[in-house]
């Protein structure tokens, strides 16, 4: 035909005007990527094109799938091949109609290139598909709000490579899966921000829309337009995701924290609601007899149950690790039976023996569920109070577990709020009115009971004519952070009573891990020794506290020349080798055996023996020891027996005000 060999004619001086302008836009040249690049592409489309014009009449099919070789063998966007061919028709036509060719020849030719265009829209949709495919390569991907519409897109992707619509997920958004993920606990957890969650759900809502819009296009068989709408698709669905994953990352990087923001939240919300603390039982001493990878495999064993053990209800079900707790669940829309049926369900199956290492380890848990319902005025902080108030409780129960659950249980955490308000007014106002009192526990010598060789400090709070230990509310003081306040006030009495304190001869300080780590402290812990310095001062400290805080351990007992002594000797986290380098140092001197030890001497051989070897170590360190908690002379034969230096407990004598201490070793002499 006359009008396709005058085409043929125009199409290498239209190429090659093309090729100049591509090379002139940086943009597409960069997108290109190199010079090579763009000559192939434009000498394999101009063979192509022409060929497929002259194919004129003919079937367009082979045209089809050697265009689709084309562009799968080079790399260049879609943008560019599309922007060259419209170019191309662009110049075409202008020619065509400066040569006066027919109007219908015209349009007809319009319409063939046109066709063109669209199949390799169509080639470009297949080939773009990877990127829906690529998004369930994310971290986050096996996560709910992620994989729920995961399988969706994925739909999509196999609809496009099989160019066969028939199963394509046809929904708006209020009929997706997602919607409704979008109220179970996991999704709240993620999305504690209402604004965040507005957002998404609009989000997903667009995603729809467009997804719809896409089909309709695919199916009439305009590509051309079904492909920008799939690219529109594909940023959207990119949107959404990533703000999920975001999402999901702020959330478990406090898991905790945001745990409990949400059963707060929630807890003003209709309905039954349930917050659950689980602890594996003993897991500390299964980290000391066989180490924390042993303990850490426990946990991952326990995590992978409890998700078993809930897996088919994550509608109403949110279970994470916590770091006060093992785990914490939260249940919604829970009946009162199902609770109790579903923590009993978890007891049981969790009380077995594991195989860890081959090692053969029984393990069983405790489970402390609160009912939130009726705490709806409570802050974060209180809902926490009485989670490990329950936690206590369970740990005392034969089936480890305590339910706040029904009418009765209510009354009681009720009394339990009261009463705890209570005592935190009162300790805090105590000790910020310095209301404290101090006693001393005397340390004598085991082979002469009448010889007191110096007393431990400890403080009471004065309430009335009644004197109440501070450990009773030791916990509360550290929540309240009064612990440096209550430290200080110790060495201002001691400053108080210092002239009556030189026949003790030695005295032995507490000194709590936050006061370590206090600058302030530090300093007036220094100064307090200089201005004792006609007595001895012992500063006590735990095992963990002495490898927590060597520096500041150092400093106190280099800078204010005091002796250090570690408490609870032989239950703690010592490093030996720690032990001998602060010896070798002269710093330490004293190693006090744990009570718990020495209460259990006389009925476990095993601890006789241990008791036996750190009298040995101490020797050999050249330190004295001190045994904690003597309560009978039979403790004390067994410990004089071993040659334990020094002893206390209530079997010598009991904590004293300072006169009556002086009353007492009067009655020694």
């Amino acid at each position: 035909m006359e009008e396709i060999r005058s085409v043929q004619n125009y199409l290498k001086e239209i190429f090659e005007e093309i090729k100049t302008e591509l090379g002139d836009n940086e943009f597409i040249r960069n997108l290109v990527g190199s010079e090579e690049n763009l000559t192939q592409l434009i000498d394999r489309q101009r063979e192509l094109l022409s060929e497929y014009i002259e194919n004129w009449e003919g079937e367009a099919a082979d045209f089809s799938r050697r265009f689709e070789e084309l562009y799968t063998s080079i790399d260049v966007p879609y943008t560019v091949v599309a922007w060259n061919i419209d170019r191309m028709k662009s110049k075409l036509m202008e020619k065509l109609i400066e040569e006066d060719y027919s109007q219908e020849f015209v349009l007809r030719f319009k319409r063939y290139l046109e066709d063109l265009v669209n199949q390799i829209a169509k080639i470009y949709l297949r080939k773009d598909v990877k990127v829906l495919r690529n998004f369930k390569n994310s971290l986050f991907a096996d996560r709910l709000l992620y994989s729920v519409h995961k399988s969706w897109f994925l739909r999509i992707a196999d609809c496009i490579e099989k160019d066969d619509f028939t199963d394509f997920p046809l929904i708006s958004a209020q009929e997706c899966e997602f919607t409704e993920v979008l109220d179970f606990p996991e999704a709240l957890f993620v999305c504690l921000d209402a604004n965040m969650c507005t957002y998404i759900h609009n989000l997903h809502a667009l995603i729809h829309d467009t997804a719809n819009s896409f089909y309709a296009f695919y199916t009439k068989g305009a590509y051309y337009q079904a492909y920008r709408v799939f690219k529109d698709l594909t940023e959207l669905v990119a949107k959404l995701l990533k703000t999920i994953s975001e999402l999901y990352f702020l959330a478990y990087s406090d898991p905790e924290g945001n745990f409990f923001k949400l059963a707060h939240g929630l807890s003003r919300e209709e309905g039954y609601k349930y917050v659950s603390a689980i602890d594996v039982i003993g897991l500390k001493k299964i980290n000391r007899t066989h180490g924390e990878k042993v303990g850490d495999a426990i946990l991952k064993e326990i995590g992978n149950r409890l998700r078993e053990l809930t897996s088919g209800d994550t509608g109403r079900t949110l279970l994470i690790k916590g770091v006060t707790s093992n785990f914490f669940m939260f249940n919604k829309d829970y009946s009162e039976d199902e609770i109790v049926k579903l923590v009993e369900r978890m007891r049981e199956e969790l009380t077995s023996e594991l195989e860890i290492e081959g090692k053969k380890i029984p393990v069983s848990v405790s489970i402390a569920t609160l009912e939130l319902e009726p705490f709806v005025e409570l802050v974060e902080s209180e809902l926490r109070d009485i989670l490990s108030f329950l936690k206590d409780e369970a740990k005392k129960q034969e089936k480890h577990s305590s339910m706040s659950v029904g009418k009765e249980r209510r009354q009681e955490i009720i009394a339990w709020i009261n009463e705890k308000y209570r005592n935190v007014e009162k300790v805090k106002d105590k000790i910020e009115r310095g209301e404290i009192e101090l006693v001393y526990h005397p340390i004598v010598e085991v082979n002469n009971t009448s010889r007191v060789v110096g007393a431990e400090v400890l403080a009471r709070l004065r309430n009335g004519e009644k004197l109440i230990p501070a450990g009773v509310f030791i916990d509360l003081i550290y929540e309240l952070e009064l612990v440096e306040k209550l430290d200080t006030l110790i060495l201002e009495r001691l400053l108080d009573q210092r002239e009556e304190l030189d026949v003790l001869g030695t005295l032995y300080i507490n000194v709590s891990s936050r006061s370590l780590n206090s600058d302030r402290y530090l300093e007036r812990l220094c100064n307090f020794i200089r201005d004792m310095s006609d007595m001895n001062i012992v500063v006590e400290l735990t095992e963990q506290q002495l490898l927590e805080n060597t520096d500041a351990v150092v400093r106190v007992a280099q800078n204010g020349h005091v002796t250090l002594a570690v408490d609870d000797f032989g239950t703690g986290y010592s490093s030996l080798k720690l032990v001998a380098d602060l010896v070798d140092r002269g710093l330490l001197k004293i190693l006090k055996i744990d009570g718990s030890l020495v209460r259990e001497v006389l009925s476990s051989h095993a601890i006789w023996k241990v008791v036996d070897i750190i009298s040995v170590l101490s020797k050999r360190l050249e330190t004295r020891t001190v045994a904690e908690f003597i309560e009978s002379q039979e403790e004390l034969t067994v410990v004089r027996s071993m040659g334990i230096d020094y002893c206390q407990g209530y079997y010598i004598a009991k904590p004293m005000r300072l006169q009556e201490l002086l009353v007492w070793m009067k009655t020694l002499s």
